[in-house]
């Protein structure tokens, strides 16, 4: 049964995307922000290299790539452990570990939290299935937030 407080992790709920994939044996965590590291692979540490997209996750079709949403609508984004953004916000990113935040200290960037379905009193929603921030282990849910960013971050 599908549940609209809920994400599905690794997509987006929206056509309206650009999405690449980079190379390296390790691939970025889907819902983190990417930066292009000098060797090519992607990280999520602003200090490696200029940020390129939100992380999809293992390429399907070939599992050492990553695939990057470099443009899109609807795009889930894994927040910082007790932040509930606002609908309309501009996104902040953790510099070190690629979160959504929104502190006010932190790198801002050319996104904004969408509305995740009609009537949603903020812009968080869950996602099931994923490892939270800080654990070692499936927990069975993920704070995520969709962002809007169609010309890129």
């Amino acid at each position: 049964m599908h549940d609209q407080t809920h994400v599905l992790m690794g997509s987006t709920q929206s056509s309206v995307k650009e999405v690449t994939n980079y190379p390296g044996s390790a691939t970025l965590e889907a819902g983190l922000v990417a930066h292009l590291n000098s060797d090519g692979t992607v990280t999520k540490a602003k200090a490696d290299g200029g940020v390129v997209g939100v992380s999809l996750g293992k390429d399907l079709s070939d599992t050492t790539r990553t695939a990057v949403v470099r443009k899109g609508l609807r795009v889930p984004l894994k927040l910082k452990a007790g932040f509930t953004p606002d609908i309309g916000a501009v996104v902040e990113i953790d510099d070190d570990e690629g979160y959504g935040t929104g502190d006010g200290s932190k790198t801002a960037y050319n996104a904004v939290y969408a509305e995740p379905y009609p009537g949603a009193a903020n812009a968080l929603v869950l996602a099931t299935g994923g490892v939270a921030e800080g654990a070692t282990s499936d927990t069975g849910t993920v704070r995520v937030a969709l962002i809007d960013f169609i010309g890129g971050l």
